[in-house]
């Protein structure tokens, strides 16, 4: 990883260059002369665009739009911005940028390459230069990382020890070639990002210990082990929306929550118990309801847990969650998979293909183990449902995967299957007259997982879990 760092040093000014000389930089010298207007500049080129805009959010909202030019160009201006974390996407990708007010950030990427290729030039660059080879380097580390958790405790921990010192001791280089000491908030993300992933693999430790070594017993580590966690602050209002910070504190929540059941296989509601844990340490109702969220979310995808597991965690997120617009979405799709449960045939589904012809997707699901998925309206989770419906269909060819629209308008809906290249064999619409439409209205990323005989295995899986893929390769085993 050095050698990125130091690739992406020296390289940076001939990038630069090419980016002036390609007309990249348009408006650069005006929004430095805007300095005192408070305007922040960030732009940039992609190459081998995914689509037709580009977003940038703060605190999980988008804040603005641009749309790429015809040379796949894009810029922001925006005005007043507070210091802090922000997030860019294009397409099904996400990169974090770090912004002050007056920054001039230029961006470059290719998207076949997204995070290797991101490079940034122009006031305020380093900073994100640093970052995104932070980012880089702890996923190479991960990934080394999988065959040490067989080691012991005291051989597991020195690891930990020296992969967090080199990081410090490149971080110390970054903070030495600057010209003005960074802020203490971009200090403090820095050290987030450098400390907690190596917090992560501690904390799944114990359970891939035991997993990789076919042990009967949870281990019994000493208080040292864990000597970080009474440090750390779970409720800092500058990192939560960090991801790295959010997927620790949600990992150190489910190994308590996971604790519990080896050590007590009667108290074996690891959802219930995981948001036990969340409403116990979690004071910032942001940050509580968005990890509520995720164990309400999980739960209902969770066909291991039993009626009463369910309920009794159902009952708690209501009793916790104070986000409105969580709550319904929940309640919503309760009652949906209340009429749709696993076990059952799938019912009689009609819906109209691209040609407005009525289609009985029984029919075309009959003899065959199916994936039903459902559109989202979110333009970032459209562009992350069809990259991995490709990567999907590649790698089961057997498996047949149906796209069903919601929202859209016949000529709108036509337009989009025209524009992603999908192949209208396999996609439909279904009517807001339809009987069966409110099983199954929502926005979300929904799917239903059909074997071969017609029975439905799963009525409420989101197509962009994580865990998605085994959902599928467990329907060939059955």
């Amino acid at each position: 990883m050095l050698k990125v760092n130091c690739l992406k040093k020296n390289y940076f000014p001939s990038v630069f260059i090419l980016l002036l000389s390609l007309g990249v930089i348009t408006g650069f010298s005006g929004c430095e002369s805007s300095e005192n207007q408070d305007i922040t500049f960030v732009g940039g080129k992609i190459k081998n665009p995914k689509g037709k805009y580009v977003y940038l959010s703060s605190e999980k909202k988008v804040i603005d739009s641009a749309r790429l030019d015809d040379h796949h160009k894009f810029a922001f201006e925006l005005d007043s911005i507070k210091e802090g974390l922000y997030v860019f996407n294009h397409g099904p990708e996400f990169q974090y940028m770090y912004l002050q007010p007056t920054d001039s950030v230029m961006m470059y990427l290719n998207t076949w390459d997204f995070d290797e290729s991101l490079i940034f030039s122009g006031k305020g660059s380093s900073k994100n230069n640093f970052l995104i080879n932070l980012y880089l380097q702890q996923e190479k580390t991960e990934k080394k990382f999988k065959h040490n958790y067989k080691l012991s405790e005291q051989e597991f921990s020195a690891l930990i020890d020296a992969g967090i010192q080199k990081q410090l001791e490149l971080y110390d280089v970054f903070l030495g070639e600057q010209e003005t000491e960074p802020s203490e908030q971009f200090d403090k993300l820095a050290k987030t990002g450098i400390y907690f992933p190596f917090y992560f693999m501690k904390e799944y430790y114990p359970f891939n210990h035991m997993w990789m070594l076919k042990l009967k017993d949870f281990p019994e580590l000493s208080d040292e082990f864990y000597a970080y966690r009474k440090d750390l602050d779970l409720n800092d209002p500058d990192l939560i929306d960090y991801e790295t910070y959010f997927v620790y504190t949600r990992t150190y929540l489910y190994h308590l929550a996971h604790k519990k059941k080896y050590l007590d296989p009667d108290d074996n509601n690891v959802e219930l118990n995981f948001m036990k844990e969340v409403t116990e340490k979690i004071t910032i109702p942001r940050l509580k309801d968005r990890l509520l969220a995720t164990s309400a979310w999980r739960s209902l995808s969770n066909e291991h847990m039993t009626p009463e597991q369910h309920l009794a965690a159902q009952n708690y997120f209501f009793e916790h969650c104070q986000n409105e617009k969580i709550r319904s979405e929940l309640k919503i799709s309760l009652e949906q998979k209340e009429k749709l449960k696993s076990g059952q045939k799938l019912p009689e589904l009609i819906v109209v293909d691209s040609h407005g012809n009525e289609v009985k997707v029984n029919q075309v699901t009959q003899d065959n183990h199916t994936v039903i998925y459902f559109w989202p309206n979110d333009l970032m989770q459209i562009e992350i449902v069809n990259e991995k419906l490709d990567k999907l269909q590649k790698k089961y060819p057997d498996v047949k995967f149906i796209g069903i629209e919601r929202t859209k308008k016949h000529g709108e809906w036509t337009a989009f299957l025209e524009s992603k290249e999908l192949s209208a064999d396999n996609q439909f619409k279904i009517s807001e007259d339809s009987e069966c439409y409110s099983w199954f209205e929502g926005d979300m990323a929904r799917s239903i997982i059909v074997n071969k005989d017609g029975n439905v295995l799963n009525s409420y899986l989101f197509f962009t879990d994580k865990y998605f893929d085994m959902h599928v390769a467990d329907l060939k085993k059955r």
